[in-house]
């Protein structure tokens, strides 16, 4: 695709052989609600933070090791999730402590009142 303003930037590149490159933006921002023109400004505008080693050209194509790659695609500026409340999907039930504290405080209580009979040594072995 081709940007049409003049800022002097180059065609986009084409997706690469092991996926689309807004595939793989996708996948490390884990931003699926991202569409393909937001990523092709971002692109097209060189939107990415300066801290970089991976020069923005060098990573429009294609090169760099993946580290490096996934390095340059943090730093990219994207607009915010459209929707804010969606949570990721996790399991909503309390922890495992949380939903045996009950259980365990009986327990506790139940030790208190039986520990000093188990203290108590029978009437023949006090003898010997």
């Amino acid at each position: 695709m081709t940007s049409y303003n003049d800022t002097g930037s180059q065609p986009l590149p084409e997706p690469r052989g092991n996926g689309s490159l807004y595939e793989e933006i996708r996948h490390v921002l884990r931003r699926p609600d991202l569409s393909d023109d937001i990523l092709e400004l971002a692109l097209s505008e060189h939107r990415f933070g300066s801290e970089t080693l991976l020069a923005a050209d060098a990573f429009l194509a294609g090169k760099g090791r993946p580290e490096e790659r996934a390095r340059v695609i943090r730093t990219m500026i994207v607009p915010p999730p459209l929707h804010r409340l969606d949570m990721p999907s996790h399991d909503l039930e309390p922890p495992l402590s949380r939903r045996l504290a009950p259980l365990a405080t009986r327990w506790q209580r139940v030790l208190h009142m039986v520990r000093p009979q188990m203290k108590r040594t029978p009437a023949p072995a006090r003898n010997r």
